[in-house]
């Protein structure tokens, strides 16, 4: 199996830049600042034309991610306008007041993801349960977790990651995230059963397109 680096990018900016490693896909979002949301659909255009895969993060607002009918209702909205304007995939979670997933609301959207990639966002890493959590988003039928293994650091959550990759037993990919850098990735990189590796790839609050180079050669020469 391949491995692939997933680039988060924040602006078409970002976007043109990433697009120019060819990573396997870009979870595209605006608003850094609160960890991304939905960006403006009239952006995914542009996005979309740099010809790489793009996933928009599904997220109405920062915060927790326990959503109100109507936020529930907005994110149905764009997962529908994302499937129009011929995105690859989304990227979503929903928690409920308990901290475990909503398995309801998950599967509502989920239907209408049909015929996208779907990625379980980092609502994960505030999940009370990982494993159990885990479970679940493998019957809903996601392709991949987004994980910092619930640590503020991808590197303190290793343990996590790797205890979580064992337990999936392939049936889903765990993908660590948050502060993966190529300074750190040869971490994850030993561990053969992980296949997917996301990065903002920023330095000194900037996307860097030396960066992105290091960690895409670092992947594709593992």
């Amino acid at each position: 199996m391949s491995r692939n680096l997933e680039v988060c990018a924040f602006s078409i900016k970002d976007v043109i830049k990433a697009s120019s490693i060819k990573p396997a896909r870009i979870e595209f979002c605006e608003n850094k600042t609160i960890g991304g949301i939905t960006p403006d659909l009239k952006l995914i255009d542009s996005a979309v034309s740099s010809g790489v895969p793009i996933f928009p993060i599904i997220r109405p607002r920062g915060g927790n991610f326990i959503y109100t009918q109507q936020e529930i209702d907005q994110m149905i909205t764009s997962i529908k306008l994302c499937k129009e304007k011929k995105c690859q995939g989304v990227v979503f979670g929903v928690l409920d007041k308990k901290f475990s997933v909503d398995v309801e609301t998950c599967k509502k959207i989920m239907d209408e993801c049909k015929g996208l990639s779907a990625t379980f966002h980092m609502a994960f890493d505030k999940c009370k349960d990982p494993l159990e959590s885990m479970k679940k988003i493998i019957d809903l039928g996601f392709d991949r977790i987004l994980t910092s293994g619930q640590e503020e650091n991808v590197e303190d959550g290793l343990q996590l990651i790797e205890k979580l990759v064992r337990k999936s037993s392939r049936r889903i990919s765990i993908m660590p995230g948050l502060k993966l850098r190529s300074s750190n990735i040869d971490k994850f990189l030993r561990n053969k059963e992980i296949n997917d590796f996301h990065s903002s790839c920023y330095v000194k609050g900037e996307f860097s397109i030396e960066e992105a180079t290091l960690l895409s050669e670092k992947i594709s020469n593992s």
